[in-house]
């Protein structure tokens, strides 16, 4: 047993980098002024306020975008949810590849909304672009039907998608998903979910085609307590709360220093992107490596879950047949290795990862998954540290679990 903690749930969470630390701390310390008071000290805050929010709209290439701050990721995704203004005409597409943010947005606008569906994922976690187009084929029909009735409203379409997801790493194919929407007659409106994305791939607001697209600082070194929400410019959107801030569409007063500490840590994500995501490819694939053949050693046939995928560098997620997830995940906390059956907000759950289960992965697999993840403090010697650790966890639990057939 080791008492040095190995660190490799950066998908959960990940370490405040220390420019971001000292701009939070400096900010707070300088321009501490509620920013819409009229006095010099609120003016000042206000115009850290407006420069960090300009910063962020130039490094997603849409200056001309509205830039709502929430309190986080969960925030931000129920916004773009229960911003529209008619969700009783809207039919809503979801899918579990999503944050759970996003399902339960949409389930609890399931009494409002004509339609609420979970959309297939194809066999690599992503949508099935055939069952994509299956729902908006039948949403048209339904259309062009309620079109011919008196008074009646036809529906229009909200769609949200994950650019990258959280479970697997698999990247979506945003491109493909654009082609298949231009091609329906009804209105829609796409939201994405670049949470995971961030720093790891590149990522430009209007490439991805989206009406809507949120994230927050704290998975690439920035705080927690703070997310984001780009809105297209000219989008009417409806407020969750009420009040005069940022354009009457999030009231409260607005937390400056997190503010800028996530424009600083926008900053470095964005501008450290490639060379980043170039380490972290190289760190995954050595990784993914050893820890494949040591799993063989002990007789164990591993499966890599995506691995034919478009995958963001930082998330590994291994099956290993025949070790129970929850066991792995506790005897590698007793081994000061930290790692994840899953997304954070579900980690208290004994129920699989939603997205291995949609992709139709045989049982062994989805039971023994285990999610790996790297980020900027992630260094190879961890990684050996960690593949030793790892192999004494996968030789212990082979001696006692029998190896499930695929």
């Amino acid at each position: 047993m080791s008492n040095r903690e190995i660190y490799l749930d950066h998908a959960a969470t990940t370490p405040v980098h220390s420019v971001v630390a000292d701009t939070i701390f400096r900010v707070q310390a300088d321009c501490f002024a509620n920013p819409s008071s009229p006095h010099r000290a609120g003016r000042r805050a206000h115009h850290i306020l407006d420069e960090s929010r300009g910063k962020i709209l130039e490094y997603f290439n849409c200056p001309d975008a509205t830039l709502i701050f929430t309190s986080g990721a969960t925030e931000a995704n129920y916004l773009a949810v229960h911003g529209l203004r008619n969700p009783e005409q809207t039919a809503f597409g979801t899918s579990q590849r999503d944050h759970e943010s996003l399902r339960n947005a949409a389930l609890s606008l399931a009494t409002h909304s004509a339609n609420q569906t979970t959309l297939p994922l194809d066999e690599n976690g992503c949508l099935c672009k055939k069952g994509l187009q299956a729902w908006l084929l039948s949403l048209d029909n339904s259309s062009r039907i309620h079109s011919r009735l008196k008074n009646a409203n036809a529906h229009d379409i909200f769609l949200s998608t994950t650019l990258v997801c959280g479970q697997t790493g698999a990247v979506e194919d945003l491109s493909g998903i654009q082609q298949v929407l231009e091609d329906t007659a009804t209105p829609y409106t796409l939201h994405v979910d670049a949470t995971q994305a961030v720093g790891k791939i590149p990522v430009s607001f209007p490439d991805t085609g989206a009406t809507s697209l949120s994230f927050a600082p704290h998975k690439f070194g920035g705080p927690r307590g703070i997310g984001c929400l780009l809105i297209k410019h000219n989008i009417e959107w409806k407020p969750l709360f009420s009040g005069s801030q940022q354009l009457a569409m999030r009231g409260g007063t607005e937390p400056v220093a997190l503010i800028a500490g996530c424009q600083e840590a926008v900053h470095q994500a964005v501008t450290q992107q490639h060379s980043e995501s170039t380490r972290l490819m190289i760190l995954r694939e050595s990784f993914e490596s050893t820890v494949c053949e040591m799993a063989r050693a002990v007789g164990i046939v591993p499966y890599i879950i995506c691995q034919n995928a478009t995958r963001s560098p930082h998330i590994s997620t291994i099956a290993f047949p025949g070790i129970d997830r929850q066991a792995f995940m506790m005897a590698a906390d007793l081994d000061g290795l930290a790692v994840a059956t899953g997304t954070a907000c579900a980690s208290g759950s004994q129920e699989p990862s939603p997205a291995l289960v949609a992709m139709s992965l045989p049982n062994p697999v989805i039971q023994s998954a285990i999610r790996f993840s790297f980020g900027r403090t992630t260094c190879a010697n961890d990684l050996e540290t960690a593949c030793r650790k790892i192999y004494r966890i996968l030789q212990k639990g082979s001696s006692v679990s029998p190896n499930h057939p695929m």
